[in-house]
């Protein structure tokens, strides 16, 4: 069977009974889970299906047209995904106890976080690979700040490669706060637009005693290249969603989720 009448009888399927599994379908079509799991991400970019966790939902209603885009809308949503990025920076803050050494990975909110860190006063011994935390954390005497070194990525705004991870190999962690791309709630997979730079948030993890996931909304609906860790090898996901079968896919991970 060809993929297109795969997809179209998986459509009648899913609107004949409101959801179907990815599991039910692999086994109805004999063909792989991954195969299946193309065939819903194309029938939700056109609007057909809503994709659940471990399946699909009927979609009860066309899709409404999204305006067309102006630079006040493009501006108004990148304000929205900033404040996210805040939000999960502000509860990651509370995370940290003062005398922790902490390690803040390339991401922006930790950015944000190193915001909150600079201004408060907990006596903190910060490392970090990106130079944005470096420079946001020089005014505080209470916080030492430390960096990695290694090769400097200027895309990244910040150190990657394994110079950089052979430097933290010895380094040991209360706290790591590492960011991603992307999760892929299907496979629990969290995941880095390069091998450098998961290979660092890898070993940073790798050396913390607790190990926490800064995810904002956006990330749960974008993919990359190269998959670091899983949700259960993190303490904590620490994320601004409120999309509960977001939530409920981390939940069955066992890992907590903090809003």
């Amino acid at each position: 069977m060809f993929p297109k009448e795969r997809r179209k009888q998986i459509l009648e399927m899913v609107n004949a009974s409101g959801f179907a599994t990815v599991e039910n379908l692999s086994k109805h079509f004999g063909v792989s889970v991954d195969s299946i799991r193309k065939d819903l991400k194309v029938l939700q970019n056109e609007g057909k299906i809503k994709r659940e966790y471990g399946g699909a939902l009927k979609v009860d209603e066309p899709p409404v047209e999204e305006a067309p885009s102006t630079p006040a809308a493009v501006a108004e949503r990148e304000a929205v995904v900033e404040q996210g990025r805040r939000d999960v920076a502000a509860r990651a803050w509370l995370e940290i106890n003062d005398g922790d050494a902490v390690f803040l990975g390339v991401s922006r909110t930790n950015s944000y976080l190193a915001e909150l860190i600079a201004a408060g006063n907990k006596r903190l011994i910060v490392t970090t690979n990106m130079l944005d935390v470096l420079t946001k954390l020089q005014g505080n005497p209470k916080v030492t700040a430390l960096a990695t070194g290694g090769y400097l990525n200027m895309q990244l705004n910040g150190f990657t490669g394994p110079a950089t991870i052979s430097l933290l190999e010895p380094l040991l962690f209360s706290k790591v706060f590492v960011g991603c791309s992307g999760v892929d709630l299907e496979t629990s997979g969290v995941l880095a637009t390069s091998v450098d730079d998961g290979r660092v948030s890898e070993q940073a993890i790798r050396n913390a005693s607790y190990r926490f996931l800064l995810v904002d909304r956006p990330k749960f609906h974008q993919h990359a290249g190269y998959r670091f860790a899983s949700i259960s090898d993190f303490t904590a996901v620490i994320t601004d969603s409120n999309d509960h079968s977001v939530l409920r896919a981390i939940a069955a991970t066992g890992t907590p989720v903090l809003c």
